[in-house]
């Protein structure tokens, strides 16, 4: 049985401490101090996530993470998340502008 979030303000968050390397094309490859989104999870320990800084998707374990419990940080994070996002649009914008 798997638990399902429903928007990607309120999922919970978590933090990778151990690195993950994906055994099937699935899964997402974890470093220390990545910050996921968790869209699903599952009895059997893992875990469907949105990295933060990448949009990357994938399933790992649940035993490689932490849970972002304080408020203050999820939502600090989202923020981040959306200024990473503008920033990267921006970017890609003016260089297509330059190519024309």
């Amino acid at each position: 049985m798997a638990i399902k979030c429903a928007g990607e303000s309120d999922c919970p968050q978590v933090q990778c401490v151990q690195q993950y390397v994906a055994q099937q094309t699935d899964e997402l490859n974890l470093e220390p101090t990545d910050i996921i989104n968790i869209v699903r999870k599952t009895n059997e320990g893992w875990y469907e996530g949105v990295r933060l800084s990448s949009g990357e998707a994938g399933w790992f374990p649940a035993a490689n993470v932490v849970e972002i419990t304080n408020e203050h940080v999820r939502r600090r994070n989202l923020r981040e998340q959306y200024r990473i996002a503008q920033a990267t649009a921006h970017l890609e914008n003016t260089r297509a502008g330059s190519r024309c």
